[in-house]
């Protein structure tokens, strides 16, 4: 669960295929004490974190998962 002041952020991902490949970005944001409703057919993502968390932690995360990400 999250504390604390909250921030919804969308951002587009690259190369996502299937599941096993939205379960590697939901991971990567989790480390971050980020949820994450993932999209693998759009290459999108609604991520809701800390307000603490910056939006380059976010697709810095999600880069070295793999997945080249943007704030869109």
């Amino acid at each position: 669960m999250l504390f604390g002041k909250k921030k919804t952020v969308k951002l587009k991902i690259e190369g996502m295929h299937c599941n096993h490949c939205a379960a590697k970005v939901e991971a990567a944001l989790k480390a971050l004490g980020c949820k994450a409703e993932i999209d693998v057919k759009l290459g999108k993502a609604v991520v809701t974190c800390p307000e603490k968390v910056t939006d380059a932690e976010l697709t810095a995360a999600v880069t070295a998962a793999g997945f080249p990400a943007v704030v869109a």
